[in-house]
């Protein structure tokens, strides 16, 4: 047989049996997600936004499996658990520069930045004192509590603010009920479900109802150093979600209610800075994040500029 022929018959078997171990590569995405106390069970938008990634990214990569796991993990035992990569390769948490400097960024905020709209919990003994709030000093001199890991420490301590830590969100809310804080802060993205889990063992609590605190809190997201691939995949699907529109359709569908609820357009809002972000620049991707006050979010009717 020459050597033309033998090329000939070779190839082919090469090239199916190339593309039958490709059929039979799958992507493994395990990621950590909401906890059934924390409200947010039931609402898991970063694993829709996820999902649909993988999905639309499966001509190219293949096929695809997501493990979902609800276990109680602190940040920075979550960050451990990341660079190892074998329980969860995946995370979308508020970025840290730990985070970036040791993983693979994504820059690309699920949520379009609902997380950098702040509204608070709160208790119907403490609401009268922040509504006469009318200035930032006045709203500093309140107690405010704050996960001792959280991004968001770091911008209240820097703003001047009376912080109080607990190691997660349940112990902050039992802060507050017992009278040690007097308000705990959450994204737009969680305060209503966290509240609509504790408000009928909890009748104090409140969702506090005349301010908004607006600072840069984006959550990316982040994918273990040992899956390059998946880095990749996920990078693409998601600018691929950007730029057709689908994450922002996906966004205004999922929070219709809260956008209703939050009163966005009717609170005073106090804006601070985050002098904790490594990488500023996808900041200026308008793009990538959703402008409440922009009449054509269909949030607020007229345009409100923001000093």
């Amino acid at each position: 047989m020459s050597f033309s022929s033998l090329l000939s018959s070779v190839l082919p078997l090469a090239a199916l049996l190339f593309f039958s171990n490709l059929a039979l590569a799958e992507d493994v995405l395990r990621r950590f997600g909401p906890l059934q106390d924390t409200g947010a069970a039931g609402h898991d938008y970063a694993g829709r936004v996820l999902d649909e990634a993988m999905r639309r990214t499966r001509s190219s990569y293949g096929a695809y499996r997501i493990e979902t796991r609800q276990v109680p993990v602190g940040r920075e035992e979550q960050l451990r658990k990341m660079l190892l990569g074998d329980e969860v390769n995946v995370s979308v948490v508020a970025t840290q520069p730990s985070w970036e400097l040791q993983l693979l960024p994504i820059y690309i905020a699920p949520d379009m930045g609902l997380s950098n709209y702040r509204i608070a919990l709160t208790t119907a003994e403490v609401q009268p004192k922040l509504s006469a709030v009318g200035n930032l000093d006045q709203l500093r001199a309140l107690r405010v509590g704050v996960g001792e890991a959280w991004s968001s420490r770091r911008v209240l301590e820097i703003a001047g603010f009376a912080v109080y830590t607990e190691e997660s969100a349940k112990p902050l809310v039992a802060r507050l009920l017992a009278g040690k804080i007097d308000y705990f802060p959450r994204g737009l993205n969680e305060v209503f479900a966290e509240f609509d889990e504790l408000r009928s063992a909890s009748p104090n609590l409140r969702v506090e109802q005349d301010i908004l605190l607006k600072f840069p809190l984006p959550g990316y997201v982040f994918v273990s150093p040992a899956h390059p691939r998946l880095h990749k995949r996920l990078s693409a699907g998601l600018e691929s979600m950007v730029r057709d529109g689908s994450l922002l359709r996906m966004l205004k569908q999922h929070y219709a209610d809260v956008f209703k609820r939050a009163r966005l357009c009717e609170r005073r809002v106090f804006l601070l800075e985050n002098y904790n972000l490594l990488n500023p620049k996808p900041l200026q991707r308008k793009e990538l994040w959703f402008d409440a006050f922009d009449p054509r979010s269909g949030v607020c009717k007229k345009t409100r500029k923001l000093s």
